[in-house]
């Protein structure tokens, strides 16, 4: 393996067949789960953000369905199901490999003794006005509450 420039970036090739690797970029979904008009967070219970408040998110597994890993994520961390209603927005920052999928969701039938948080992954689950979400975990998670507000209206 060598590195070559080639189509105007720096990338890893095969010194004996010339076969260029791209390397793909992780895809993450992040889900803003409506409730009543308020906002289901959980508390992340690891790093990064370890402590911190956040949207449901995860990486999507390789050939899987934009739409299925948001709605497979909440499941995950919440152990509610959810309609996808919108999509936020995409968002992405030079240098770094994360592409974010955002989407604006609604719990199906809720019972709140269906909720229960991952451990792993959430410590704490909890509903909160718009105008009373706590700090982030995240800069794009600030940017995503942003732009929902902004769908709001």
């Amino acid at each position: 393996m060598t590195e070559k420039h080639v189509y105007h970036a720096l990338r890893l090739t095969c010194s004996t067949c010339s076969f260029v690797f791209f390397l793909e970029p992780k895809v993450v979904t992040v889900v803003v789960v409506e409730h009543k008009s308020n906002l289901l967070l959980g508390r992340r219970n690891i790093d990064p953000g370890k402590g911190l408040w956040s949207f449901f998110s995860g990486y999507m597994e390789r050939g899987e369905q934009v739409e299925l890993a948001a709605i497979r994520e909440v499941k995950e961390e919440t152990n509610l199901d959810v309609h996808l209603e919108n999509l936020i927005g995409v968002y992405s920052e030079h240098g770094n490999p994360h592409v974010v999928i955002a989407y604006r969701a609604s719990v199906i039938n809720y019972d709140v003794s269906d909720m229960v948080a991952q451990p792993d992954e959430v410590s704490e689950l909890s509903f909160f006005a718009p105008e009373t979400v706590p700090p982030l975990a995240f800069p794009t998670d600030a940017d995503i509450l942003r732009d929902w507000q902004r769908l709001q209206t």
